[in-house]
């Protein structure tokens, strides 16, 4: 079985740390080991982060996925004692949370913990923009680029190596006609040109 370690400290079913977990796990032999890391010790606190976590365990457990937790506060050495415990893992995903001085301090960031573990360490953060950069490169239209592009090199390749003899003939006749025949090139060639370049942004994931 499969595990991704959850830290958060607000829990929102609706986050996007949560709502990815969710999706991944889904329908999957894939256990979620939660950590709730409180702001502090106190007795209201932890008994809030548990009934928290109860409400989130409920949402796990109505989609079939296999649900654990646990509340740690923001102590380096108890915090680092319970990811010890829950390894292996497949992942360790941090969702709303936040280090304070004491814990990093103590040795404990995303860099010293992706150090320490095997296993991939990962923010909410940057899951969703490795989503956002598959999204954009799924948004290529394949078929019109190869049009727009086959478009461009008939433009450059074909049609303004022989702009000397067009323009005797057809462009700088003083007809209407040849007036005509300039706003139809420059209207098709900006559509051309203007089409591919807005496609090549995103080929290349520099689109933001």
């Amino acid at each position: 079985m499969k595990k991704i370690i959850l830290i958060d400290g607000k829990w929102d079913i609706n986050s996007p740390a949560l709502q990815y977990t969710l999706k991944a796990s889904k329908g999957t032999d894939t256990e979620i080991a939660a950590i709730f890391l409180a702001a502090d010790s106190s007795k209201g606190t932890i008994e809030n982060a548990r009934n928290v976590l109860k409400a989130a365990k409920q949402a796990f457990d109505s989609e079939g996925v296999s649900f654990s937790s646990d509340v740690v506060a923001q102590d380096p050495e108890a915090f680092m004692k319970k990811l010890n415990d829950l390894m292996p893992a497949s992942l360790v995903l941090i969702g709303d949370a936040k280090f304070t001085d004491e814990m990093k301090k103590g040795g404990v960031s995303i860099g010293a913990l992706k150090e320490k573990f095997t296993c991939p360490v990962s923010t909410a953060e940057a899951i969703a923009a490795a989503h956002e950069d598959k999204k954009t490169a799924k948004g290529v239209n394949w078929g019109k680029f190869i049009i727009y592009a086959i478009g461009s090199v008939l433009m450059y390749g074909v049609f303004f190596p022989e702009i000397d003899v067009l323009n005797k003939k057809i462009f700088m006749t003083g007809t209407v006609l040849g007036g005509l025949a300039i706003m139809a090139v420059v209207a098709v060639h900006a559509w051309i040109w203007g089409n591919t370049t807005n496609i090549l942004p995103k080929l290349f994931r520099l689109e933001k």
